[in-house]
């Protein structure tokens, strides 16, 4: 049978492709891991087996985690995100961004944040909560685009790390940093200006907002739509 298998970031760098369509007789990741290192050599299977810094590689197929392949499958291997990330619960946005300042490399002369927290009030009504939930392997796969859109875009970028959480958060919580080592400051400011709308807009990540009036789904940026209506 026929799969479409795509490779990220450094894992195509070892293919040589972004993608390619492979004969196998495999009906499982398990074996497809096999056939990929035997294909590929030792630096696969060292990625393959041992993952990145204690993440194991993530494989999905046709966007979902599962074992099971069949022909005409699209298998994406994916390596942990070069920055961008999902945590579970809240995070300290002081150490994220000393430990991010402390990357910079000499050619770098300017760092740009946005820190994002939950709003205590929302057109006139008090929040109590918001319940964040997301299409966890998607939109692990979607930060790391953004960060290595954002580069490619941006000459005077050097670094992006994108860090937002995933947890039910008070007012005055912080839930998203976005930060940026540039050459200068243009081109950092600019790559934060269009990140924080690139999450807001696409990626799996979704807020329920619980407060005075009611609990409301907030989509597409800042549209509210009341549960159960």
């Amino acid at each position: 049978m026929k799969i479409r298998i795509k490779y990220f970031a450094f894992i195509k760098d070892i293919t040589g492709k972004n993608e390619e369509i492979i004969e196998t007789q495999c009906k499982d990741i398990v074996c497809l891991k096999k056939q990929l290192i035997n294909k590929y050599g030792k630096k696969m299977e060292e990625i393959l087996e041992k993952g990145i810094a204690g993440t194991n590689i993530a494989v999905l197929v046709n966007g979902s985690i599962s074992q099971e392949i069949a022909d005409g499958d699209e298998i994406a291997i994916l390596p942990p995100p070069a920055g961008g990330e999902l945590i579970k619960g809240k995070f300290d946005f002081l150490k994220e961004i000393k430990d991010f300042r402390s990357q910079a490399p000499p050619e770098a002369g300017s760092m740009v944040t946005y820190l994002g927290f939950v709003k205590g009030k929302v057109d006139n009504h008090e929040v109590y909560e918001l319940r964040y939930e997301s299409y966890e392997d998607y939109t692990i796969k979607r930060l790391m685009e953004i960060e290595e859109s954002l580069l490619k875009k941006y000459p005077d970028l050097i670094k992006v790390k994108i860090i937002h959480a995933i947890s039910n958060m008070k007012p005055g919580d912080d839930v998203i940093l976005i930060m940026c080592l540039g050459k200068g400051r243009k081109d950092a400011i600019r790559a934060i200006e269009e990140g924080i709308e690139l999450v807001k807009h696409t990626t799996g990540i979704w807020k329920l907002e619980v407060r005075d009036d009611g609990d409301f789904w907030v989509v597409a940026g800042n549209t509210r739509v009341k549960r159960g209506e």
